[in-house]
């Protein structure tokens, strides 16, 4: 089960929102792993080449993109990258160029650019098996990516309005005005 903080997963569309043109964007969650499990603790945006069907990540970007792994005793945990039409299946040059062919990868696809902000439950989730790239069911998919929420906040209001008139100081007068008291 990879695990991703609510905050990443919208700091992740932010991004892909920002650009302008219509063309296909990739991000990582890397993270720490437990056993089988896995907690995103960053949002890795390569430098790639995007294009409006595909995206190209070079040898060299992905080397930058992944020079804080070791540093931060990280690893990737999953790829996600966005695709042009509602469709969020891998391609076969999804299956070629995805950040790992190693068996356990993890590859999410977000329909339409991510334009409307899609939620998990709108992606294609990709699992590497021996045998090559398979979508899992929306079933599946659960057990094996979630977002969780990152703030949480059970606090009572703090600020109550209340019906007392606001209470002004008191007015100051000038430094003179302390002699008044001998003019009496």
């Amino acid at each position: 089960m990879i695990t991703i903080p609510e905050y990443f997963w919208e700091r992740m569309l932010d991004e892909f929102t920002r650009r302008k043109r219509a063309v296909e964007q990739v991000c990582y969650f890397d993270g720490v792993r437990c056993g089988d499990d896995g907690i995103a603790v960053a949002l890795t945006l390569p430098h790639a080449q995007l294009f409006p069907d595909h995206f190209e990540v070079s040898p060299e970007a992905m080397s930058q993109a992944g020079k804080h792994l070791r540093r931060f005793q990280v690893r990737r945990l999953a790829q996600v990258h966005t695709h042009p039409g509602s469709w969020v299946g891998h391609s076969s040059w999804d299956d070629a160029k995805a950040y790992s062919q190693l068996e356990g990868a993890l590859s999410l696809v977000l329909p339409n650019h991510a334009r409307a902000r899609p939620r998990l439950e709108n992606a294609g989730v990709h699992l590497r098996r021996a045998r090559g790239w398979e979508q899992l069911t929306p079933q599946h998919a659960a057990e094996v990516v979630r977002i969780v929420p990152s703030y949480l906040d059970f606090r009572a209001d703090l600020e109550k309005p209340n019906d007392r008139p606001n209470i002004q100081p008191p007015r100051r007068r000038p430094w003179w005005s302390i002699f008044a008291f001998w003019r009496s």
